[in-house]
């Protein structure tokens, strides 16, 4: 019989942290890619679907989403199998002035077995905005990626 892994929730300066059992969504839609690994702890939220991610295995998907109150950045790792710990930490980045550095204003990591979504708290931002995410089995850093949306 399989064990299930019990729920851990900390919060922290607003931040909710949380480790979870196995939970499965439903993809959404990303643009850009490039390659990095990652390791973190966990933050949650969540938000709704967008049009659909392809389905690539460990390979993360991102998008941010727009409304008159701010942006919302969310990321979805498919698993290899339900019994795999993946891990995907999402980042929405804004660049404040044309040239200056990209920030990252707001950002939430998962790690739970199975696929895993997350998204960011909501964030006012001006300017151009990116939100980046990075994601795929938690004990093969090495097969870790990250992507990145396009500007909007």
């Amino acid at each position: 019989m399989r064990a299930r892994i019990a729920a851990l929730t900390v919060v922290s300066a607003g931040l909710t942290l949380a480790m979870a059992g196995p939970s499965w969504a439903a993809p959404t839609p990303s643009a850009v890619s490039a390659a990095g690994p990652s390791a973190t702890a966990t933050a949650t939220a969540s938000a709704a679907p967008g049009a659909g991610c392809p389905a690539l295995v460990n390979r993360p998907c991102a998008w941010q989403e727009r409304n008159g109150s701010g942006v919302l950045g969310s990321a979805l790792v498919t698993a290899e199998h339900p019994g795999q710990l993946t891990l995907v930490r999402v980042d929405v980045k804004v660049q404040r002035a044309w040239g200056s550095p990209w920030e990252t204003v707001a950002s939430s990591t998962r790690l739970q077995y199975g696929t895993v979504r997350v998204s960011t708290p909501q964030v006012d931002a001006l300017g151009p905005v990116v939100v980046c995410a990075t994601g795929g089995p938690a004990l093969r850093p090495a097969l870790q990626s990250t992507i990145c949306t396009t500007p909007h």
